[in-house]
């Protein structure tokens, strides 16, 4: 396939774009840098979220839409207006673009996330499981609902409900690392919530499958079979570095520190990937154990 895909030098494009190309696929990076060389790109166009067109999707067979700003930084109202405009305006665009090309993509898969299941303690989520509440909700829902519009283009729509990505040089996985290692982690409020992690070759896996699956649409929970509690994923990651951590951060504290933004460490999705298991998506880290053991300590 020719496979379109906007953040392609991001943590998780770059190693979506690679591998793609690896299966034989030719990758057209959309970026807003003029200057950008990539050997692994059969293409590179013009991206500009500002625009109008935002894109150009012609002589694509699927485009895969990554890019967005990021949910890290204090809520501020303009911050999450940023956080919203980046998605579902941007996205809106991209589906518009779509509709004026006399071909679009035959499928169009769209970064979203877990954030879509708000919290909700130790419910078992799957992708038919309701819809949560808060800002992260919200921002999903509309999300979705603009790369939906592509649907009635004869496109097949697939949302990518991305969890915790952890990676040996991006996602999580730094940061946890250096936070550990100087023995200042420790687990985050009650402890209970559920933390939905994937390794990074298995989101890049189960993006692939959904590319690579033409009965795969609608929501995609990129998420290991195994979700873990905070607690299980602070005792865990502090076994494989050895070392120790500090008594637990209460709740009403992070809440006062970093405001709305403590929903991303506090709520519970004990979220599973039924949609990739049902189409036999052979995960190669189930467990944390077996993704912390692929990292260096």
């Amino acid at each position: 396939m020719r496979i379109g895909i906007t953040g392609a030098t991001g943590f998780i494009g770059q190693a979506l774009a690679k591998a793609a190309s690896d299966r034989g696929h030719g990758i057209v990076v959309f970026s807003r840098r003029k200057d950008l060389f990539l050997p692994w790109a059969k293409d590179i166009r013009p991206y500009d979220a500002d625009s109008p067109t935002v894109l150009d999707p012609s002589g694509l067979d699927a485009l895969v839409h990554l890019a967005g700003e990021s949910v890290l930084g204090y809520w501020t109202a303009k911050k999450k207006a940023r956080i919203m405009d980046s998605r579902v305006e941007t996205t809106r665009r991209i589906v518009e673009a779509m509709k004026a090309c006399p071909k679009p993509p035959a499928a169009f898969l769209c970064a979203s996330g877990t954030g879509a299941y708000g919290d909700q303690g130790d419910d078992i989520l799957t992708e038919t499981s309701k819809r949560g509440t808060g800002f992260l909700a919200d921002v999903c829902t509309e999300w979705e609902a603009a790369a939906c519009r592509a649907i009635p283009l004869g496109v097949r729509v697939v949302l990518l409900r991305t969890g915790m990505v952890l990676g040996l040089n991006g996602g999580s996985w730094p940061l946890l690392r250096r936070v550990f290692k100087l023995r200042i982690g420790s687990r985050l409020g009650s402890g209970k919530q559920w933390v939905p992690w994937v390794h990074l070759d298995d989101e890049v896996g189960m993006i692939l499958k959904a590319l690579e699956t033409p009965q795969i649409n609608g929501p995609l929970n990129l998420v290991s079979p195994n979700p873990v509690t905070n607690a299980e994923m602070t005792q865990l990651i502090a076994k494989r570095l050895r070392t120790r951590t500090l008594p637990p951060v209460p709740g009403f504290l992070l809440k006062l520190v970093m405001g709305e933004l403590s929903s991303i460490v506090l709520d519970s999705q004990r979220v599973l990937p039924a949609t990739a298991q049902g189409h036999g998506y052979p995960f190669k880290f189930e467990t944390l154990e077996a993704a912390l053991a692929n990292f260096e300590c």
